[in-house]
């Protein structure tokens, strides 16, 4: 069995955890922007820049990692297209480059032959860093609903941001509600997987009081991608929960009973709130019928005692009435606009603007009425445009390799699970919602996102567990590291 340092346990826990600080920290739009996140990112950025050293020195040990060399070539892949287009801008796809290798190759690869107590008590810690801020959030999201705090605020470049309830949506404390109810899938399944046998009553209480308000938050957001991925997420936790455990029949009905459950239930939580908002609001016109529609919304001429936070119902029918894609099929359409016009290496994932405005100035990408959309909303275009089709080649080559070992493998990872352990259903579930979400949203690569980090970390315990035979007996190493992880 291969030893370890545990210096570098504890440094690479620490790497973990500041990746995932940085993400939140990007994903709230109380902190989004703010010098605080260079608190942070800097150390994040030296430390894992010497992790990255120690793992080129020792590469030996990491190269045999599944699909190491696919990885390689897309983040080579990257460079090259960068660099070809370098006129358009190199610090920012430097900077976005880093942060995939920090992902791929930090948080992804594995050594061989390391103990699984290693890497499953780093995993342990960080899941639980993970639903403790994403709690925090979720919490401070409906406070500022609770007392009616609105704010909007701009940047130098984007979007205007909100942080409250605005236009039927709860946006809280992040500065995307599609990106908060996406956190708040991953934090649902996650304490789905903490949810064992043996586990003390209160433990189970707390993770599903967690369950319930994430899934609150998703309904409040109003976000497709979030009521879309929270129904296929647990559906497909029940459907691998109960597979080797029921009847094969059963354990199919029960996923599809379980995505109409969770669908209704996102519909049915809105529904109510606005019930409750419109019954409200026809009570306080019956007390003050002087109130004129518009003084309702602007809040104008209303005694304080009679003013109610959260006003606004919950829904953007409107929004989706002439493109239900709400500008997705435009962006695409733009997407494969650039894509004809350079389509071996791309044009550099962060030049999309810059070469835009000198190359195709009709885009609708630039000339819309909302904003300038640098994203293509899509993991799959934005890789199409930014590398071409060699990056997309390779992307999706490393994509069908993953998921191949995975499910050729899934009895091989069951069987190196902890007793009562679901955490590996969790880890896969979270792979499968992220790349449904990739489909509308950018995802897993070009983002520090906490997702994006949950990510790969699920994809290397998942595919290390595959390829790896069960060895009897473990290190001192292992479980000293498995005593660790048990403390938090």
């Amino acid at each position: 069995m291969t030893k370890r340092n545990p210096v570098i346990w504890w440094l690479e826990l620490v790497l973990k955890l500041g990746m995932l600080t940085v993400g939140f920290l990007q994903a709230s739009s109380l902190t989004f922007g703010q010098p605080i996140i260079s608190v942070f990112l800097w150390p994040t950025l030296l430390l894992g820049g010497g992790l990255l050293l120690y793992r080129v020195w020792h590469w030996r040990e990491y190269v045999s990692s599944s699909g190491f060399w696919l990885l390689f070539l897309f983040c080579l892949s990257y460079v090259v297209s960068a660099a070809v287009n370098i006129q358009y801008g190199w610090y920012s796809n430097l900077r976005t480059w880093v942060w995939m290798v920090f992902l791929m190759f930090l948080l992804y690869c594995y050594r061989e032959k390391e103990p699984k107590e290693y890497e499953e008590s780093q995993y342990r810690i960080v899941t639980y860093f993970y639903l403790i801020c994403g709690a925090i959030l979720t919490i401070s999201s409906f406070y500022f609903l609770l007392i009616g705090y609105e704010k909007t605020f701009f940047v130098e470049s984007g979007p205007v941001y909100y942080i409250g309830f605005k236009w039927g949506r709860l946006y809280g404390a992040y500065w995307d509600p599609n990106i908060g109810a996406l956190l708040c899938c991953v934090s649902i399944l996650l304490s789905l997987g903490l949810i064992q046998k043996g586990k003390p009553v209160w433990w189970k209480i707390l993770l599903g009081i967690n369950i319930m308000l994430e899934l609150l938050y998703i309904a409040f957001s109003d976000s497709r991608a979030g009521h879309l991925c929270v129904s296929i997420g647990v559906a497909v936790y029940i459907l691998l929960y109960l597979w080797p455990r029921r009847k094969k029949w059963i354990a199919m009905i029960a996923m599809v009973g379980m995505a109409v459950v969770m669908w209704f239930a996102v519909e049915g939580i809105q529904q109510t709130y606005n019930i409750i908002m419109i019954q409200e609001k026809i009570s306080l016109e019956e007390e003050c019928p002087d109130l004129s529609e518009e003084s309702w919304h602007e809040g104008e001429n209303r005694p304080p005692e009679e003013f109610s936070p959260g006003e606004e119902l919950i829904g953007r029918e409107e929004d989706y009435a002439q493109d239900i894609s709400n500008r997705r099929f435009d962006i695409w359409k733009s997407a494969i606009e650039i894509f004809a016009r350079s389509p071996i290496l791309g044009i550099g994932h962060e030049n999309v603007l810059v070469y835009v405005e000198q190359n195709l100035p009709d885009s609708y990408l630039i000339t819309n009425d909302h904003m300038k959309f640098s994203s293509m909303h899509n993991i799959f275009f934005d890789i199409l445009v930014g590398q071409g089709a060699v990056g997309e080649i390779i992307f999706l080559l490393a994509g069908v390799l993953f998921a191949i070992r995975i499910i050729r493998g899934w009895s091989q990872i069951r069987s190196q699970s902890s007793e009562r352990s679901t955490m590996y259903i969790a880890q896969f579930t979270i792979l499968a919602i992220l790349v449904v979400a990739g489909c509308v949203m950018t995802e897993i690569i070009y983002v520090s996102s906490p997702m994006s980090s949950m990510f790969w970390l699920s994809l290397g315990r998942l595919v290390k567990q595959a390829s790896e035979p069960v060895e009897e007996g473990e290190s001192q190493h292992a479980e000293s590291f498995e005593r660790i992880g048990s403390r938090v």
